[in-house]
């Protein structure tokens, strides 16, 4: 990068930032920048993430290498604790990845804590993920209890609500049904936090508008109203398949706040894609 540090030392950041439908996250080079780094802590990450204080951004994530794949990732929300990954995340990690003049296989292979995915860069900065397993069982989610949850009733605050969740690499509850911006910031953060789910989850409101299209807004787990979040969306479909909503094996769209994504299940949760647009933002060095 073509940019120099007031007082060059170790103590530095270099970075790239990216979005995906607005979903905007800061990229570090930690293959070329190895050392632990200073900044490497949550309180830190947290303020990097700051839109007042900070780069801003909804999340960070570092490229590492990997011995089982052909990259990893390591994906920071934007309270700066650590997730199992992130579905937009992955787009702009691809283009990432492309444009620090790194192979790009077709699809290469991402190592993320939530499993192991796929990703191609497809034309016109298009890229397609090919996401982890979708299990509706709630010790993989975490939730308390046994078995699946789908379809089941949830009382808030007296109000029962119809909740599936699901992990599709990372943790997800959603509800079908219409809402407006006043539920989601009333109902996401008390889910998200909720005592059935002991790791938090990310939260989606979902509201079926033809056979093959849905609307949905979420509430991201340490990061709050987001315009868009990929793994949501493929938490979205997945939900909307078991309740009978949509069909398997079809690109549904989902339109969230800061555009249009398709996804597509195979029969049995097989396999899952997210596929749509990310976009090279700008680069920098941030000094600590």
């Amino acid at each position: 990068m073509n940019v120099t540090p007031r007082q060059p030392s170790k103590n530095v950041m270099y970075f790239s930032k990216y979005h995906a439908n607005g979903n905007d996250l800061i990229m570090v080079n930690g293959i070329k920048h190895p050392d632990t780094p200073s900044w490497w802590h949550w309180e830190s990450i947290s303020k990097l993430c700051n839109r007042h204080v900070g780069v801003g951004a909804d999340g960070l994530i570092v490229l590492l290498d990997s011995k089982q794949s052909d990259y990893r990732m390591k994906y920071f929300n934007s309270d700066g604790k650590e997730a199992q990954m992130c579905g937009n995340g992955l787009r702009c990690l691809g283009l990432f990845i492309r444009d620090q003049g790194y192979p790009v296989s077709s699809p290469m292979t991402i190592q993320t804590l939530g499993g192991e995915v796929s990703v191609e860069i497809l034309a016109a900065e298009r890229v397609r993920v090919g996401m982890p397993q979708v299990t509706f069982e709630r010790s993989t989610i975490p939730m308390k209890g046994k078995g699946e949850c789908i379809n089941e009733e949830l009382k808030i605050e007296e109000k029962p609500y119809k909740i599936t969740a699901l992990s599709v690499g990372n943790p997800h509850v959603v509800i079908y049904g219409e809402y407006d911006d006043v539920l989601v910031k009333k109902l996401g953060p008390i889910l998200e936090n909720h005592a059935n789910f002991p790791e938090g989850i990310n939260v989606s409101f979902v509201h079926l508008e033809t056979p093959d299209t849905v609307r949905q807004q979420v509430w991201e787990r340490g990061c709050g109203l987001t315009l868009s979040c990929g793994s949501g969306a493929v938490a979205a479909v997945a939900a909307g398949i078991a309740l009978g909503h949509l069909p398997f094996g079809v690109n549904i769209r989902v339109l969230q706040t800061g555009g249009e994504q398709r996804v597509a299940i195979a029969p049995e949760y097989r396999d899952a894609t997210l596929e749509g647009e990310a976009v090279y933002v700008f680069h920098g060095v941030v000094e600590f």
